[in-house]
Protein backbone atom coordinates (compact mmCIF):
# COMPACT_ATOMS: atom_id res chain seq x y z
CA UNK A 1 0.00 0.00 0.00
CA UNK A 2 1.68 3.53 -1.39
CA UNK A 3 1.59 6.05 1.49
CA UNK A 4 -0.96 8.50 -0.39
CA UNK A 5 -3.23 5.98 -0.08
CA UNK A 6 -2.40 5.05 3.14
CA UNK A 7 -2.37 8.58 4.45
CA UNK A 8 -6.17 8.94 2.63
CA UNK A 9 -7.39 6.15 3.95
CA UNK A 10 -6.25 7.47 7.85
CA UNK A 11 -8.21 10.97 7.28
CA UNK A 12 -11.18 9.10 5.69
CA UNK A 13 -11.69 6.72 9.14
CA UNK A 14 -11.23 10.23 11.13
CA UNK A 15 -13.39 12.51 9.14
CA UNK A 16 -16.45 10.39 8.75
CA UNK A 17 -17.22 9.27 12.49
CA UNK A 18 -16.77 12.87 13.24
CA UNK A 19 -19.39 14.15 10.16
CA UNK A 20 -21.88 11.33 11.57
CA UNK A 21 -21.09 13.37 15.15
CA UNK A 22 -22.22 16.09 14.13
CA UNK A 23 -25.25 15.68 12.29
CA UNK A 24 -26.45 13.78 14.96
CA UNK A 25 -25.72 16.45 17.99
CA UNK A 26 -29.06 17.87 18.03
CA UNK A 27 -29.18 21.56 19.98
CA UNK A 28 -29.78 22.23 23.64
CA UNK A 29 -33.60 22.13 24.41
CA UNK A 30 -34.78 24.49 26.96
CA UNK A 31 -36.18 23.26 30.24
CA UNK A 32 -39.97 25.10 30.54
CA UNK A 33 -40.73 23.05 33.70
CA UNK A 34 -42.77 24.93 36.36
CA UNK A 35 -42.93 23.13 39.57
CA UNK A 36 -45.89 23.76 42.28
CA UNK A 37 -47.13 22.80 46.00
CA UNK A 38 -49.75 22.71 48.04
CA UNK A 39 -50.11 25.78 50.88
CA UNK A 40 -51.45 25.89 54.24
CA UNK A 41 -54.50 28.28 55.27
CA UNK A 42 -52.16 30.12 57.59
CA UNK A 43 -49.38 30.81 54.56
CA UNK A 44 -51.92 32.62 52.60
CA UNK A 45 -53.01 35.95 52.88
CA UNK A 46 -56.55 34.32 54.04
CA UNK A 47 -57.64 34.50 57.93
CA UNK A 48 -58.02 31.18 59.34
CA UNK A 49 -61.45 30.20 60.84
CA UNK A 50 -60.75 27.56 63.59
CA UNK A 51 -62.74 26.06 65.75
CA UNK A 52 -61.29 26.87 69.04
CA UNK A 53 -57.94 26.81 71.05
CA UNK A 54 -56.96 23.00 72.46
CA UNK A 55 -53.10 23.41 73.33
CA UNK A 56 -53.57 19.99 74.84
CA UNK A 57 -55.11 18.09 71.63
CA UNK A 58 -52.82 15.47 70.63
CA UNK A 59 -53.18 14.02 66.69
CA UNK A 60 -51.76 11.43 64.81
CA UNK A 61 -52.94 11.96 60.81
CA UNK A 62 -52.20 9.19 59.01
CA UNK A 63 -51.47 7.19 56.86
CA UNK A 64 -52.91 9.16 54.30
CA UNK A 65 -53.33 7.10 51.31
CA UNK A 66 -53.31 8.15 47.35
CA UNK A 67 -54.43 6.25 44.26
CA UNK A 68 -51.85 4.97 42.01
CA UNK A 69 -52.70 7.53 39.42
CA UNK A 70 -51.84 10.20 41.86
CA UNK A 71 -48.79 9.01 42.51
CA UNK A 72 -46.80 11.09 39.84
CA UNK A 73 -45.08 14.17 39.44
CA UNK A 74 -46.67 15.14 36.79
CA UNK A 75 -49.87 17.32 37.39
CA UNK A 76 -53.08 15.39 36.67
CA UNK A 77 -56.23 16.78 35.27
CA UNK A 78 -58.89 14.99 34.26
CA UNK A 79 -60.49 15.39 31.19
CA UNK A 80 -64.35 14.06 31.07
CA UNK A 81 -65.15 11.30 33.32
CA UNK A 82 -62.45 8.56 32.67
CA UNK A 83 -59.47 10.44 30.82
CA UNK A 84 -56.50 11.83 32.57
CA UNK A 85 -53.79 14.44 31.27
CA UNK A 86 -50.40 14.36 32.19
CA UNK A 87 -48.71 18.08 32.29
CA UNK A 88 -45.23 17.92 30.30
CA UNK A 89 -44.20 20.96 31.72
CA UNK A 90 -46.06 21.28 35.25
CA UNK A 91 -44.60 19.23 38.25
CA UNK A 92 -45.21 19.33 41.93
CA UNK A 93 -42.31 19.96 43.55
CA UNK A 94 -42.34 16.92 45.75
CA UNK A 95 -44.61 14.08 46.96
CA UNK A 96 -48.11 15.19 46.42
CA UNK A 97 -49.08 12.30 49.12
CA UNK A 98 -46.36 13.82 51.49
CA UNK A 99 -47.20 17.03 50.29
CA UNK A 100 -51.27 16.95 51.24
CA UNK A 101 -50.55 15.36 54.60
CA UNK A 102 -47.93 17.94 55.66
CA UNK A 103 -50.54 20.83 54.81
CA UNK A 104 -53.31 18.91 56.23
CA UNK A 105 -51.74 18.70 59.67
CA UNK A 106 -50.96 22.46 59.19
CA UNK A 107 -54.35 22.67 58.56
CA UNK A 108 -55.33 20.91 61.53
CA UNK A 109 -53.29 22.79 63.99
CA UNK A 110 -54.66 25.76 62.74
CA UNK A 111 -58.02 24.35 63.34
CA UNK A 112 -57.88 22.91 66.57
CA UNK A 113 -55.53 25.63 67.94
CA UNK A 114 -52.48 22.57 68.73
CA UNK A 115 -49.21 22.43 67.84
CA UNK A 116 -49.11 18.49 68.77
CA UNK A 117 -49.67 16.58 65.82
CA UNK A 118 -47.74 13.87 64.67
CA UNK A 119 -47.50 12.48 61.32
CA UNK A 120 -47.62 8.46 59.81
CA UNK A 121 -45.26 6.53 61.00
CA UNK A 122 -44.46 7.63 64.39
CA UNK A 123 -42.02 5.93 66.32
CA UNK A 124 -42.40 4.59 69.94
CA UNK A 125 -45.84 5.04 71.42
CA UNK A 126 -46.53 9.00 71.02
CA UNK A 127 -49.26 10.01 73.41
CA UNK A 128 -52.13 10.92 71.30
CA UNK A 129 -55.77 11.47 71.88
CA UNK A 130 -57.16 10.67 68.11
CA UNK A 131 -55.82 9.25 65.70
CA UNK A 132 -57.03 10.48 61.83
CA UNK A 133 -56.64 8.41 58.57
CA UNK A 134 -57.44 9.51 55.27
CA UNK A 135 -58.20 7.81 51.57
CA UNK A 136 -57.93 9.63 48.63
CA UNK A 137 -60.11 9.01 46.16
CA UNK A 138 -59.73 11.85 43.73
CA UNK A 139 -57.27 15.05 44.20
CA UNK A 140 -56.80 16.80 40.79
CA UNK A 141 -58.93 19.47 38.89
CA UNK A 142 -60.83 18.94 35.42
CA UNK A 143 -61.17 20.65 32.19
CA UNK A 144 -64.07 23.09 33.64
CA UNK A 145 -61.62 24.53 35.47
CA UNK A 146 -62.94 22.93 38.77
CA UNK A 147 -61.25 21.28 41.83
CA UNK A 148 -62.15 17.91 42.82
CA UNK A 149 -61.26 16.48 46.04
CA UNK A 150 -63.08 13.38 47.14
CA UNK A 151 -61.73 11.41 50.22
CA UNK A 152 -62.84 8.44 52.95
CA UNK A 153 -61.55 9.30 56.38
CA UNK A 154 -61.46 7.37 59.89
CA UNK A 155 -61.27 9.21 63.30
CA UNK A 156 -60.05 6.23 66.05
CA UNK A 157 -59.14 6.55 69.60
CA UNK A 158 -55.26 7.05 70.35
CA UNK A 159 -55.03 4.78 72.81
CA UNK A 160 -57.40 1.84 72.13
CA UNK A 161 -57.37 2.00 68.16
CA UNK A 162 -60.95 1.83 67.98
CA UNK A 163 -63.13 3.71 65.76
CA UNK A 164 -65.16 6.38 66.19
CA UNK A 165 -66.16 7.67 62.88
CA UNK A 166 -66.11 7.26 59.83
CA UNK A 167 -66.94 10.07 57.11
CA UNK A 168 -66.92 10.11 53.00
CA UNK A 169 -66.28 14.18 52.10
CA UNK A 170 -66.52 15.45 48.73
CA UNK A 171 -64.83 19.25 48.19
CA UNK A 172 -65.36 20.92 44.80
CA UNK A 173 -63.78 24.50 44.11
CA UNK A 174 -63.30 27.05 41.28
CA UNK A 175 -59.97 27.32 39.77
CA UNK A 176 -59.07 31.09 39.49
CA UNK A 177 -57.39 32.20 36.18
CA UNK A 178 -54.35 32.94 37.28
CA UNK A 179 -54.45 29.41 39.27
CA UNK A 180 -52.11 27.37 36.30
CA UNK A 181 -51.72 24.67 38.19
CA UNK A 182 -54.71 23.93 40.44
CA UNK A 183 -52.96 23.96 43.30
CA UNK A 184 -54.33 27.07 44.94
CA UNK A 185 -57.96 25.47 44.11
CA UNK A 186 -56.60 22.64 45.35
CA UNK A 187 -55.22 23.40 48.51
CA UNK A 188 -58.36 25.24 49.54
CA UNK A 189 -60.08 22.16 49.54
CA UNK A 190 -57.42 20.31 51.94
CA UNK A 191 -58.43 23.16 54.06
CA UNK A 192 -62.17 23.23 53.76
CA UNK A 193 -61.24 19.05 54.74
CA UNK A 194 -59.00 19.87 57.64
CA UNK A 195 -62.54 22.23 59.32
CA UNK A 196 -64.48 18.75 58.96
CA UNK A 197 -62.41 16.75 60.03
CA UNK A 198 -61.49 19.25 63.44
CA UNK A 199 -65.27 19.95 63.77
CA UNK A 200 -65.77 16.13 64.09
CA UNK A 201 -62.38 15.83 66.12
CA UNK A 202 -64.03 18.43 68.98
CA UNK A 203 -67.36 16.95 68.69
CA UNK A 204 -66.45 13.72 69.67
CA UNK A 205 -63.83 15.05 72.46
CA UNK A 206 -66.54 17.31 73.65
CA UNK A 207 -68.99 13.81 73.71
CA UNK A 208 -65.86 11.61 75.83
CA UNK A 209 -65.93 14.68 78.49
CA UNK A 210 -69.37 14.80 79.03
CA UNK A 211 -69.54 11.30 79.53
CA UNK A 212 -66.47 11.05 81.53
CA UNK A 213 -68.23 13.69 83.54
CA UNK A 214 -71.38 11.76 84.00
CA UNK A 215 -69.28 8.73 85.04
CA UNK A 216 -67.85 10.36 87.54
CA UNK A 217 -71.40 12.36 88.84
CA UNK A 218 -72.86 8.57 89.26
CA UNK A 219 -69.44 6.93 90.94
CA UNK A 220 -69.52 10.29 93.49
CA UNK A 221 -73.39 9.32 93.88
CA UNK A 222 -72.92 6.05 94.86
Amino acid sequence: MNTWYSRLLCWSLIAIPATLMACTVLPAQKDTSQFFILTSVHQSDTPAASVGSHPKLSIGLGPVDFPGYLKRREIVTRVGGDQLHLSEDKRWGESLESNFQRVLSQDLGTQLGTQRIVLFPWYGRPQIDYQIEVQVHRFETDDTNRSQLDARWIIKDGKSGRELLAKQSNISGTVAPGDNAGSEALSADVNILSARIAQSVLSLNQAQGTAAELQDSSAAAN
